[in-house]
């Protein structure tokens, strides 16, 4: 039985109800230990006259059993299925058709999609439900990244009245990723992957679900033909599953494409280095409009053409209900979503192996390139495998905390950056040791693709762009701050070549001669990028300075060339100016440290004062090292603290420095757009 214990305080009914809906929806594993979790939670209540204790208690379990009632209905549909660690997760029930009127009716009544568990396919249908009247705290920081358009904007109410709960691509794949690997154990190097999508370039791009995938999982299948029917049919797949591993997995990821303008037109897209806009999808809307000139006669079937025909085929029944739809473009993307589906159902099958078959299905949309990503709107998401029931993810799209309406939900504005970024798996969980203890100390910090995004998307405002621009950087060499999620690679990957000022802690010896050197390499009126800062890693329990490395059982030292120089000093190290032994770098890092190290250890926590003195280090090096005399273009400096991560989180970046200097100008700080933010009004 759920426990709410009560206390005596003045907040507001709105703040406790905001307080007992994201403690509900943090449970990490809601379905165990639901009393623990919430005998935790404090439900404040305000004084005598005020509202009573009774009726807020009414309020926590209106809020909180609905949710703890579907977390046990879900354990106990497990209980029934087959206990193999093969499928580990329960089949999820389908909601009554009033239920799916309700949730269809706004954004506001999530709870009831939660209650139900999953969101099922009629529910993402395209419905006038008011999605493009609210702003999600959701909405806001994918907007904040530069991957959604801004509220309001025509592209935004045409993306969220047509196609509500469409995701960046990168959100599908991390949410679709976590949960595969978490839940179901899968692995990229056994994992085969399959896409079924028009063969429009516009579909080929880095920020597309297709590509992003790759990206990940390696090598892909590609079945579609244009308007993304699977045309490879039963033979193809079979050919396909037959590559994957002994007891391998197979995902194919499908559906149709549909453009979105900038001025919010349906079907309508800016191809790169064209005056006008063209269709998009092409084949669904030439097929649409054929079928408009030619109602009620037969289309014969063209050999020529035959991905053409069927496609008109499939859309002749349909063409006088998408004709009085409030958007017939719209309307028919979902139309040739069900097109792919079919086909799709038809052909695939689990008889290749004892691994598991993923279907991730719904409708892609091309957004202005390059202000916004592509979305993808997932409307099938489900696990299979021979002699087993299909298993139902679609829930893991949902999540009421962050997806509730900001003008309805500001208590929800409090920890929303955080609660998104972890719901992407960029961060790990508010409640976990090692989130608490990264934002103890070194508070504002953030996933070091989000400062990337900031990055690129301000400076894209002041004429930076990758081929105006050349890198440098000043990090610590250490292999861990040269994963694909640290900001010196993440920044290289975009920029392109890099020149590297570092050495160990990250200060810049290269000096002024390095710098002069680089500089000289710049372009004519072009921009020089530097990045800088020292590390420190954070282990899984929270422990500052510790990380736990590929191959090695135990935690090791990050810096572990600063912590040992700070070591060195409490023990006494004396500049030995006699000494032969030849440790540059090393020597430099010990002076830099030697005057502070008393101080240092009596901090609260003695290697996060280290890591913010070490960062006055790096920056003075950088600042002795720069200057603007190169040419016309800008210097910008970006400093921080690179938080190197425990493996299955990305690493983080704590920025201290965002400013941009141009000879004989002022120096234009732009710091604040990169610091985390709390409220959106």
């Amino acid at each position: 039985m759920l426990q709410v214990s009560f206390g005596v305080s003045n907040a507001s009914p709105i703040a406790t109800i905001g307080s007992i809906t994201s403690t509900v929806s943090s449970f990490l594993n809601p379905w165990q230990e639901l009393s623990t979790a919430a005998s935790n939670m404090r439900m404040p209540v305000t004084h005598a006259g005020k509202r009573s204790s009774t009726s807020l208690l009414v309020i926590a379990s209106a809020l909180v059993m609905p949710q703890v009632k579907a977390k046990c209905n879900r354990r106990n549909q497990l209980k029934r299925v087959s206990k193999t660690p093969v499928i580990r997760r329960c089949a999820i029930e389908q909601v009554s058709e009033q239920d799916v009127k309700s949730m269809l009716a706004g954004r506001e009544l999530e709870e009831t999609a939660q209650d139900h568990e999953q969101l099922p396919e009629q529910d993402f249908k395209c419905k006038q439900a008011g999605r493009e009247l609210e702003e999600t705290a959701q909405d806001h920081v994918f907007t904040w990244l530069g991957q959604s358009p801004v509220y309001k904007s025509p592209c935004f109410t045409a993306v969220h009245k047509h196609f509500p709960n469409a995701l960046p691509a990168s959100v599908v794949h991390e949410r679709t990723r976590m949960v595969l690997e978490q839940e179901f154990g899968f692995r990229p190097e056994t994992t085969l992957l399959g896409s079924s999508f028009c063969p429009d370039e516009i579909n080929n791009q880095l920020q597309d679900l297709a590509t992003v995938m790759r990206n990940y999982y390696g090598k892909i299948y590609p079945m579609g033909g244009i308007g993304g029917v699977p045309y490879v049919g039963e033979t193809g797949f079979r050919a396909f599953s037959s590559h994957v591993g002994d007891d391998g997995d197979i995902i194919v990821v499908f559906g149709p494409h549909v453009g979105v303008s900038i001025d919010g037109k349906v079907g309508d897209y800016q191809r790169e280095g064209q005056g006008k806009v063209s269709t998009a999808c092409g084949a669904v809307i030439g097929a649409y409009k054929a079928c408009l000139c030619n109602t009620g006669k037969s289309l014969e079937f063209n050999e020529k053409d035959m991905q053409m025909s069927e496609i008109m085929q499939e859309f002749a029944p349909h063409v006088k209900k998408l004709e009085s739809a409030e958007d017939p473009i719209a309307e028919s993307s979902y139309v040739a979503y069900e097109m792919v589906k079919d086909r799709m159902l038809r052909i695939v099958n689990t008889t290749f192996g004892s691994g598991r078959l993923v279907l991730i299905g719904g409708i892609q949309l091309n957004l202005p390139f390059p202000d916004t990503d592509d979305h993808f709107l997932p409307l099938m998401f489900e696990v299979r495998q021979e002699g087993r029931e299909p298993i139902s993810l679609m829930d893991c799209f949902v999540n009421p905390s962050i997806q509730q309406n900001l003008a309805f939900c500001p208590w929800s504005t409090v920890t929303a950056q955080r609660e998104v970024f972890a719901w992407m798996n960029w961060s790990p969980p508010a409640a976990s040791p090692l989130n608490k203890t990264m934002h103890k100390f070194f508070p504002g910090a953030l996933p070091g693709e989000a400062v990337h995004r900031r990055v690129v998307t301000i400076l894209s405002e002041y004429g930076f762009g990758p081929s105006n621009v050349l890198l440098g950087t000043s990090f610590c060499p250490d292999e861990i701050n040269n994963t694909p999620t640290s900001m010196g690679v993440l920044m290289q990957d975009y920029w392109g070549e890099v020149f590297p000022m570092g050495g160990i802690s990250g200060v810049a010896f290269t000096g002024v001669t390095g710098f002069a050197a680089f500089s000289g390499h710049v372009a004519d009126d072009g921009h020089i990028l530097v990045a800088f800062g020292p590390h420190v890693g954070i282990s899984e329990e929270g422990e500052v300075g510790k990380i736990r490395r590929s191959g090695q059982a135990g935690l090791s030292d990050a810096c572990g060339e600063v912590i040992g120089a700070y070591n060195a000093c409490l023990t006494g190290w004396k500049d030995d100016k006699g000494d032969s032994s030849y440790d540059l770098e090393m020597d430099f890092c010990k002076r830099a440290i030697a005057p502070h190290a008393a101080a240092i250890q009596r901090a609260e926590n003695p290697v996060a004062a280290l890591t913010h003195q070490a960062y006055h280090t790096v920056q003075r090096s950088v600042d002795a090292s720069v200057n603007t005399d190169f040419g016309n273009g800008y210097l910008c400096l970006v400093g921080g603290i690179q938080i190197n991560m425990p493996c299955g989180y990305a690493d983080h970046f704590y920025p201290l420095r965002f400013e941009l200097r141009k000879e004989g100008q002022q120096t234009i700080n732009l710091l604040s757009n990169l610091l985390e933010f709390r409220e959106f009004f």
